[in-house]
């Protein structure tokens, strides 16, 4: 009984994972003084965070048998 509770659980903290690193990234790319070119890079990364990582995630969850 206790394990149907455990997996929602693990699925929703593999995605606020991936939501904080996004969420870092997009605070490095707001930051004072930094170059556009890094600005670009940083921009570029938090939306590939987004985009690849929850369908991966999803993935590894359902290799790893969480789903």
């Amino acid at each position: 009984m206790g394990g149907s509770v455990a997996n929602p659980v693990v699925l929703f903290l593999g995605f606020l994972a991936l939501g904080i690193v996004s969420a870092v990234i997009f605070d490095r790319s707001r930051r004072p003084g930094t170059d556009p070119g890094r600005r670009r890079v940083y921009g570029i990364l938090w939306v590939l965070v987004l985009l690849v990582g929850g369908p991966l995630w999803l993935v590894v969850a359902a290799m790893l048998g969480v789903l």
